[in-house]
Formats: C-alpha cells, structure tokens, sequence
C-alpha cells in the first residue's frame, strides 16, 4: 500500500472532487486581489498561502479543507491583518454574471437588433448594479446568426460578431465610477 505524503493538503471543491493545494495559486489569487485595489504586497499573498496550507497539513486531521473554507480564512486573514480592502477584492473573485447573447436573440426577434442591444444593456446594467468583478457574454455565434437570419457564417456575421462586441466593451468601460475595480469581459461563442 502506497502512503500519501504527510505535508500534502487537499482542496474539495463543492462538486467533491479532491485536487492538491496549491499554493503558488492561492498567493497568484491573494496578489490579484492586492493589485486590484491598487497595493503591491506579494509578500503578504506568499505567507497568507503558506499559512493557510499549514493550516490544512497541520491542523486538520483528515488534511482536506474545502475551496469554500479556503477562501474565507483568506479574506478574514487579510481582514485581520489590516488588509481589509485587499479582503474585499479577494472576497469578490468570483462574482460573476453570465448573460446568454443567443437567448437574448430569441427573445428579441420581433424587435430585431434594436430590441436586443437594449436588452443586452439592461443586462450590463443589472451587472453593475449588482457589482460584480466579470460578465461572461455566451452563445455569441448563435446570437448572430439568430439576427442575421444566416445559415452560415459569413462576412456579415462577422461584422455584427465585432459590432456586438465593440458595443459591450463601449457600456461596460462606463458603467464603472472613476478608479474602481475595472469590470472584467469574457466572451465565449
């Protein structure tokens, strides 16, 4: 029988799936946070890390901390330290809204493109209001496809895909107030 190492830490994510701490991730995630706000601190994100995968080698019995747990001893640590904004940033990591272009097409299609950029606003709008860190724009293809009444993609697609896109990265550049946290764009088709 194989034993496991004695100074390895294990994450469960809420799916329940185990992977090893990693704590050159964790310190990349405190020093995100930290430069978000402005704060050069790497060597706070390298010792809360360490701390943290002490914690989970020494402390607990079965060596296994959950991701959720891991993420709140990071903020109350930071928050402890003195470190509250960097807390708040971290805190907010994964703050996320998923805005489904493809969906908004189907709905929007009495009112062609005119009814879905204004859904697509109302939807950055609601992002802002809520305050999130990152929007995922998803189902692109399909959105444009839908407008464009193509079977195919073609050059036209293609025009609306950037149109689209320069439209969204336009409105989330002003929803945020002078020096806060920029709003972070994924798109996925």
């Amino acid at each position: 029988m194989i034993q496991l190492r004695q100074d390895v830490a294990w994450v469960q994510a809420d799916d329940g799936q185990l992977t090893p701490f990693d704590e050159e991730r964790l310190a990349e995630s405190v020093r995100h946070a930290a430069d978000l706000v402005g704060r050069d601190e790497h060597c706070l994100a390298e010792s809360v890390a360490a701390a943290i995968h002490l914690f989970a080698v020494e402390c607990l019995q079965r060596q296994t901390i959950s991701a959720q747990e891991v993420g709140d001893i990071v903020a109350e640590m930071l928050t402890m330290l003195g470190y509250a904004e960097i807390s708040q940033a971290y805190a907010r990591r994964n703050e996320r809204r998923e805005i489904r272009l493809d969906a908004m097409a189907s709905q929007a299609q009495y009112e062609f493109e005119l009814g879905f950029y204004r859904e697509l606003d109302a939807a950055l709008q609601a992002a802002k209001d809520e305050d999130l860190s990152m929007v995922r724009l998803c189902g692109l293809r399909a959105c444009v496809m839908q407008l464009r009444g193509a079977r195919r993609w073609g050059a036209g697609c293609r025009q609306l895909a950037e149109e689209i896109i320069t439209h969204v990265r336009s409105r989330v550049s002003g929803l945020r107030p002078e020096g806060a946290e920029p709003l972070r764009l994924a798109v996925l088709e």
